[in-house]
């Protein structure tokens, strides 16, 4: 109904303007050179509203056939781009399912299709760095570098493959890169840390690191390696405060306090850290400044007196009255460890030289020695220092395993008995 309705009016309107241009009234006279024409006035209305038809209808045509290369160059890209997309679609599904080899492939052809897109070159990297190609995935993190919006995802890229050849000087330069690009970034601040850990750059670590179990190391190893003594001073503290019972870390306190000349509280450390957990290295510190033998075994009994029974404080009174002269006390020692089930090499040893030095080069004390040798022989192992990571030993503590370079790996295990390990830091 409404179509007809529509029909009407334009009938209506159609039949109305040529009944108007009908009756206008006149001539029209034109001479065009030697031509000359004569016409109605309706007639050449007419003849010019056809004329500008047909003007206009010439110049859409025209217009239409200048457009023909760019629709075709148009349609091929816009073919290109789906087919590109289809490309990253494919990409995606390869990566899902593992097949880096296929992933590699349609990343490149994704690439050939899109260009030097962000999202296009991430894929071919990772799908390149995931098929072992790291020199098609280097050149792809470096294209996205030279992309300004993209920059950050680049030196991203770089500082993990840096990492992953444990290339530390690149890593750093990258990371310091990325940090002028995206400041304060969380996971680059942990890379950061990470770095300066492994450069053993312990103050910067220190300065990144959050709370984190291993801060006694990091403290300890920062006093070590820093040349001012007042700031080496005060890592030495923190690390003491973190955690007293460390030997490292009391010791590079206690070494700090003797170099000031507070002895009396670099010694109040050690003896206060030898009743909390006895170690060899304690009573290192603390006998390295008597001027003889008795006073060593005076300075042991000394810093042993609160916790005596202890195997570790037997075993160093045994040692120093050894030293000492005294044998007696030294056989009592021994053999009260002994009793209680202490089984470590270092105890038969002693006891071979108690057993020279009290019966001298007879058979009697060939045979007592050869006796506690084969003891020896059969025993636990000394403790020591051992790394939980490559299970490497090592003689003295270090912050860093020199072995497989894990940092605050290092434990002073102790096997007494049924093996026991006694950790000495928790990373």
């Amino acid at each position: 109904m409404r179509r007809v309705f529509l029909f009407l009016i334009v009938a209506i309107a159609f039949i109305a303007g040529a009944w108007l241009l009908a009756s206008v009234p006149g001539r029209v006279n034109a001479t065009v050179g030697s031509f000359e024409f004569e016409t109605s006035a309706p007639v050449a209305i007419l003849a010019v509203i056809l004329l500008v038809l047909a003007v206009i209808i010439l110049l859409r045509v025209i217009t239409g056939l200048a457009r023909i290369p760019r629709s075709g160059a148009g349609w091929r890209r816009r073919q290109r781009v789906r087919a590109g997309e289809a490309a990253v679609t494919r990409v995606l599904v390869a990566l899902a399912a593992g097949d880096q080899a296929g992933a590699r492939k349609q990343a490149r052809r994704a690439r050939q299709l899109l260009g030097d897109s962000p999202q296009v070159l991430l894929l071919l990297a990772e799908a390149s760095r995931l098929a072992g190609r790291e020199d098609e995935a280097n050149e792809a993190f470096r294209s996205l570098t030279r992309q300004k919006d993209a920059r950050f995802l680049g030196l991203r890229g770089l500082l993990r493959q840096a990492i992953d050849r444990r290339d530390w000087a690149e890593a750093l330069t990258i990371a310091n890169q990325a940090e002028a690009v995206r400041p304060g970034t969380t996971w680059l601040r942990q890379q950061r840390a990470e770095l300066a850990l492994q450069t053993e750059n312990w103050s910067e670590a220190l300065d990144l690191i959050g709370q984190d179990a291993r801060r006694t190391v990091y403290y300890t190893a920062a006093a070590d390696a820093e040349p001012n003594p007042v700031r080496a001073l005060g890592y030495a503290k923190q690390a003491w405060k973190e955690d007293p019972t460390f030997p490292p870390a009391v010791l590079a306190y206690a070494r700090r306090l003797r170099v000031d000349g507070n002895e009396r509280r670099a010694r109040a450390c050690v003896t206060d850290a030898w009743r909390r957990a006895p170690h060899p290295d304690l009573a290192e510190f603390i006998l390295a400044q008597e001027p003889d033998k008795a006073s060593r075994y005076e300075a042991a009994k000394l810093l042993t007196q609160r916790n005596e029974t202890n195997p570790e404080s037997r075993l160093l009174l045994a040692r120093t009255a050894l030293e000492a002269g005294f044998v007696s006390d030294a056989r009592n020692q021994i053999e009260a460890v002994r009793a209680e089930g202490f089984n470590q090499r270092r105890v038969y040893l002693l006891l071979a030289e108690i057993e020279e030095q009290e019966r001298g080069d007879t058979e009697g004390g060939r045979l007592a020695q050869r006796d506690a040798l084969r003891l020896a022989a059969g025993a636990d192992p000394d403790p020591r220092w051992q790394c939980a990571s490559c299970h490497a030993d090592h003689v003295t503590w270090q912050p860093k395993c020199s072995s497989c370079g894990g940092v605050a790996t290092l434990r002073w295990v102790s096997e007494v008995g049924s093996s026991r390990t006694v950790p000495a830091i928790v990373s």
